[in-house]
Order: C-alpha cells, then sequence, then structure tokens
C-alpha cells in the first residue's frame, strides 16, 4: 500500500503533537509529584490536575462545530433518528427548537418521512415571508437511512394569507 504524499506532513503533526502532549502530561505529573510528594494522595491529585487541565483545555481550544450552510441557504441541519441535530445550529438540541411553533408539526412530520427513506420539498408562509424547505434522507451504502437532512431558506416577502402556515407541496 502506497502511502499519499499529503498525508505525510499530517502524520508528521499528529506524531509531534503527541510527543509534546505526552511531554506536558509527564512534566505536569512530575512537578505536582515533587510537589506533593510520591505518596498515593500526590498522585490522585496530580492525576485529577491533569484531568480538569485536559478538560479545561478542551472547552477553551476545542470551540464549536463550524456552522454548514449550502449556497442559496439560510440553514441546513443534519439529524438523526430522534431528530436530534448533529450538525448544524446547536447540535444536540431537538430540530423542532429551531423553528417557530406554527411550522413545527409539518417539518417534524416531514422529517419523519425523510427517515423513512423520502425526499420531501415543501414551502410556506410565515411573518410575511415564503420559506422554502428541502429534507431528505441521508443513507450509508447498504441503503439504511442513518440520518435526514433539513435544508431551509427564505424566499421574497409575501403577504401573508392565512395566520397558520399555507402549505404547498412541490
Amino acid at each position: 500500500m502506497h502511502e499519499i504524499a499529503y498525508d505525510r506532513p499530517l502524520k508528521m503533526k499528529r506524531a509531534f503533537s503527541s510527543i509534546l502532549f505526552a511531554a506536558g502530561i509527564v512534566s505536569i505529573l512530575a512537578g505536582l509529584t515533587a510537589a506533593f510528594g510520591l505518596t498515593v494522595g500526590g498522585l490522585v491529585t496530580s492525576i485529577a490536575v491533569i484531568a480538569v487541565l485536559l478538560y479545561a483545555g478542551g472547552l477553551w481550544l476545542g470551540g464549536a462545530s463550524a456552522s454548514i450552510v449550502a449556497a442559496g441557504a439560510d440553514v441546513v441541519i443534519v439529524f438523526d433518528r430522534s431528530l436530534k441535530i448533529t450538525a448544524g445550529p446547536a447540535p444536540g438540541s431537538s430540530v423542532m427548537t429551531q423553528f417557530p411553533d406554527a411550522l413545527r408539526p409539518e417539518i417534524e412530520m416531514r422529517c419523519r418521512v425523510a427517515l423513512r427513506g423520502e425526499h420531501t420539498h415543501f414551502e410556506c408562509e410565515h411573518a410575511g415571508a415564503r420559506l422554502a424547505f428541502d429534507i431528505a434522507p441521508v443513507q450509508s451504502i447498504q441503503g439504511v437511512v442513518l440520518y435526514g437532512v433539513l435544508i431551509s431558506g427564505s424566499g421574497i416577502a409575501a403577504p401573508a394569507a392565512a395566520p397558520a402556515p399555507l402549505t404547498t407541496v412541490a
């Protein structure tokens, strides 16, 4: 098996960062052990401090996942079978919380249809604007639906025809 040329720098960076990571943990452990002594309590304290520093570093440097937005779309959301967002705004929260109450039943129904393997498109009016939604399944190579993707975009401002959303199926 041949190694791809662009993989080498990535592997070198990963190896170097692993060496720095290990050296940092060893130096923290050595410093705290010297300060607290080579006792069980000192070792437990050292390990606890390392865990806290790793957690804080992960929170500080990890950041939030990048927002996914397709050309011409206002929102792109990837959701799982429990209708929780896996990629997009507010990962881990419900897809329904991203939309107004009046639109939630229709969006939920369309998301469940996508998880059964069907692509749907619909438009509705809400708060004086026409909104377009495409909701599609995301399948594995074996054809099993693992996720769904919801893409929504706002169109031109339109006078609201009714207080409830007007749905048209395309």
